[in-house]
């Protein structure tokens, strides 16, 4: 999330909304300097060539700093099969392996959803046997982001279909569906909110 998304989520748009009205700003502001300057121009091929690159440079260059990625604007979920009990109430379950560089990038944005949105529950499970490994998550987590230990390590596993982090929403003790780290992109979490409130 970057400063432009973060103003627009702010505002209290949704958090796709955020994301694409950046990029349609400066698709509009290319196009703005192109209805202004396109006069200056007599040249009938640099007119073109310049009509052409006022037109694209916003929007190139605003994506080149923030790209869009493949699971940004898409809501692919899966239903694993549940081998494990979950909480009753409406819950984020976040499986992580503890040396997944990955898992560890899922803090920042659980951070900020829970600092924003503090109704909304957010569980870490660390698929491991060590307590220690738990540490790591804990430090850097919301304090009130509770960090759990897999009891049934290959379960959670099995769960996550071997692909970590695994977001897993579940409600009433059952598995809503569950996000590959990939697929989990802001329709994902506006699909969330929808449901918190």
């Amino acid at each position: 999330m970057n400063f432009f998304e973060t103003i627009f989520l702010n505002l209290g748009f949704s958090w796709t909304a955020a994301k694409l009205i950046p990029y349609l700003m400066m698709a509009i502001l290319g196009f703005t300097l192109v209805y202004f300057l396109h006069r200056k121009i007599q040249h009938r091929v640099k007119k073109w060539l310049s009509m052409t690159l006022l037109c694209l440079v916003p929007f190139g260059t605003y994506f080149a700093v923030y790209p869009i990625y493949q699971g940004d604007f898409v809501n692919i979920h899966f239903q694993p099969k549940q081998l494990d009990k979950f909480p009753s109430k409406l819950t984020l379950n976040i499986v992580v392996l503890p040396s997944c560089p990955y898992c560890h990038e899922t803090i920042e944005l659980m951070n900020h959803l829970k600092e924003s949105y503090p109704k909304l529950r957010i569980r870490y499970v660390v698929v491991a046997k060590s307590k220690q490994t738990m540490q790591a998550f804990r430090s850097k987590l919301h304090p009130k982001i509770d960090v759990q230990l897999s009891n049934k390590p290959t379960d959670w596993i099995i769960m996550a279909q071997g692909g970590f982090p695994c977001m897993i929403l579940s409600k009433d003790k059952n598995i809503i569906y569950a996000w590959e780290n990939g697929h989990f992109g802001v329709r994902a979490i506006d699909d969330i909110l929808n449901r918190l409130n």
